[in-house]
């Protein structure tokens, strides 16, 4: 297994600098895949595509995975992905989210979950929860995703390992860290790295914005 570029071994947080294709078959399974791939929407030069091709390493690795494909992938995700079984959407609600869509404005953040067969993923909480986005200090990243949404998929997609292969600038990783979960985090661009890096040596985290 190739050196981690930053380890929290207390924590059990660890993040690898590379391509996840690459270095999925050489981790040992996790309880959760949790993460937020390119949409394929052109909006960096990272972006001019869905990728696919890290789906079955998922199965394999863990027996949950909630995937955010965005809005306009939501359609052509598979039903069965390895062991893996469709099972249900959570929606993060952003009231005050204003990203231009085909028809209006986009508000809204599908998760789809896929679980194993005899796997649970029942939790008496609501599906979709509402969010006041943009009280956050802003990533030097082009489409972080919001800490309180975050955390709270981190706390509705029980787990005590997690690993998220499109980290990005860390955020599934820092809020798997506050809630006292292990993490592990891919990401190809060294620049998000550290940048996610910086955000989990940070012992508190201050979390503002969030409405239930």
């Amino acid at each position: 297994m190739m050196r981690p570029y930053y380890e929290d071994s207390k924590a059990g947080i660890v993040i690898y600098h590379g391509d996840c294709r690459e270095i999925m078959p050489t981790l040992p399974g996790v309880d959760l895949v949790l993460t937020d791939p390119p949409y394929g929407v052109n909006k960096a030069e990272w972006d001019e595509s869905f990728p696919t091709e890290w789906f079955a390493e998922a199965a394999r690795l863990a027996p949950v995975m909630g995937m955010m494909p965005g809005v306009w992938n939501l359609c052509g995700l598979p039903k069965e992905i390895g062991r893996l079984r469709y099972r249900w959407v959570l929606v993060a609600h952003l009231i005050n989210g204003m990203t231009n869509g085909a028809i209006g404005f986009g508000n809204w953040i599908p998760c789809v979950v896929y679980a194993a067969e005899g796997i649970s993923v029942y939790v008496q909480d609501s599906d979709i929860k509402r969010f006041v986005v943009g009280t956050e200090a802003k990533m030097d990243h082009p489409s972080p995703k919001p800490y309180n949404v975050m955390k709270w998929l981190v706390s509705r997609l029980a787990g005590k390992t997690i690993l998220d292969p499109f980290m990005g600038s860390g955020t599934t990783l820092r809020a798997a860290k506050d809630l006292g979960r292990k993490a592990i985090g891919i990401e190809i661009e060294e620049r998000y790295c550290e940048i996610a890096a910086k955000r989990l040596s940070q012992e508190v985290f201050t979390l503002r914005g969030d409405l239930t």
